[in-house]
């Protein structure tokens, strides 16, 4: 947005308070319109709402509840709102309790114990890798678990060396271990190696791998068995870049430092001089996305906006993700192709009229993304959720998102 002081979407949006109606006017087809406002980011609000924060006044919403108290070092409580009525249960459901409490400050592990305890009913965060056994073997019947679309992989620079060699990406993906990423986030009950950049439960998702034992490119496998390091190695050798030395930019936070190790001795067995930069996260995304920090691998991780193959590879690796001099920059690899950016459009573009096709489409885009191979796909996982014993009905969406208003006690 080159002027958002001055920006307006008159003209853009007609409502009707009659007919209760509401027509967005696009300047072009977009099939993903409706799943953007169902995103949680979307919100319908009073015409009087003002542009700016408002601070711990939380403005007026549709939902079944409304926020009656919050501070943002401690908490919120959310009321029924008295103004609701459920016009489609499928659209926006009536709720079931009367209040909502929200607890800020807790961490993880004091979440485990305290809904152990029964003193909360649910809690936002994963249960800790420590954690896994205890409630598995002593509240399994509390346990709720669900696969993510969120995967962790590592992004390689393609305009710097070495991974401006296209046989180095390759024998990286080649040579990781991505069982060793899967021990790493609690093992293969709730974890994934991930080979390809579509993950499962996406639109166009066709397990495939490329990268593994006995695959190629143009012969993958339909998943990963084992690290392939003498063909790795031989890639690396056609490549020369043997003996650079690469830095990877990981964050400091949870299971990144275990994956950062795995990568920097994978990265010195292919003949590397391999090192680890740790950043807090909130530093590390931003710094890895700005291309003047010439960041030549990056361990990261992305997470669905909503359930769109788009939302992967357009945003990761289209050319127009990549903004040079700029730390919201998602194309972190630099990576620009316009065979594989006109397939993607055509996948985009055929949603409209055939979802098999575009389908079809995206599964020929991921497999030539890794044909290309801009990233390091390692792991998929899954999220590990407690619930206390008098909770029922709890629903998640594939972005993890619970659905508050659905939850029951007894």
């Amino acid at each position: 947005m080159h002027d958002p002081a001055h920006c307006t979407l008159a003209g853009g949006i007609e409502t009707d308070p009659a007919t209760r109606t509401i027509i967005f006017h696009l300047t072009q087809p977009d099939a993903e319109f409706l799943d953007r406002l169902a995103w949680f980011h979307a919100a319908i609000l009073p015409a009087s709402t003002p542009p700016h924060d408002t601070g711990n006044t939380a403005p007026p919403g549709t939902g079944p509840y409304r926020v009656t108290r919050y501070d943002p070092a401690t908490g919120m409580v959310l009321e029924r709102n008295p103004y609701f009525r459920e016009w489609a249960h499928d659209a926006q459901p009536a709720g079931y309790v009367d209040a909502i409490q929200v607890t800020f400050g807790l961490d993880p592990e004091g979440e485990v114990t305290a809904i152990e305890n029964g003193q909360y009913d649910w809690m936002y965060e994963d249960v800790p890798l420590d954690r896994l056994g205890e409630v598995g073997s002593r509240y399994a019947g509390q346990v709720q678990i669900y696969t993510l679309l969120l995967y962790y992989y590592a992004a390689l620079n393609v305009r710097i060396p070495p991974f401006n060699s296209l046989k180095a990406r390759q024998a990286l993906n080649y040579a990781i271990n991505r069982h060793a990423m899967v021990i790493y986030h609690g093992g293969a009950a709730v974890a994934t190696p991930l080979c390809q950049l579509l993950p499962q439960g996406a639109p166009g998702y066709e397990p495939s791998c490329a990268y593994t034992k006995g695959a190629s490119p143009a012969h993958p496998l339909p998943q990963w068995q084992a690290p392939d390091l003498e063909e790795a190695r031989k890639l690396v050798r056609e490549s020369g870049t043997a003996g650079q030395k690469v830095t990877i930019i990981a964050p400091l936070e949870g299971r990144y430092a275990a994956m950062a190790m795995e990568l920097r001795s994978t990265l010195a067995s292919l003949g590397y001089e391999a090192s680890v930069r740790s950043m807090t996260q909130t530093v590390q995304f931003p710094y890895v996305q700005n291309s003047d920090n010439h960041v030549q691998l990056a361990l990261t991780g992305w997470n669905a906006d909503y359930p769109s193959a788009s939302t992967f590879l357009q945003t990761l690796f289209a050319c127009a993700s990549f903004r040079p001099h700029s730390d919201n920059s998602p194309n972190m690899s630099a990576f620009c192709n316009p065979d594989i950016d006109a397939l993607m459009n055509k996948a985009s573009a055929a949603a409209l009229t055939s979802p098999t096709e575009s389908m079809q489409r995206w599964t020929e885009a991921d497999r030539a993304l890794m044909a290309q191979a801009p990233a390091v796909p390692l792991v998929q996982i899954k999220r590990v959720s407690l619930l206390s014993k008098r909770t029922r009905n709890a629903i998640v969406t594939l972005n993890d998102e619970i659905l508050l208003s659905q939850l029951q006690v007894r």
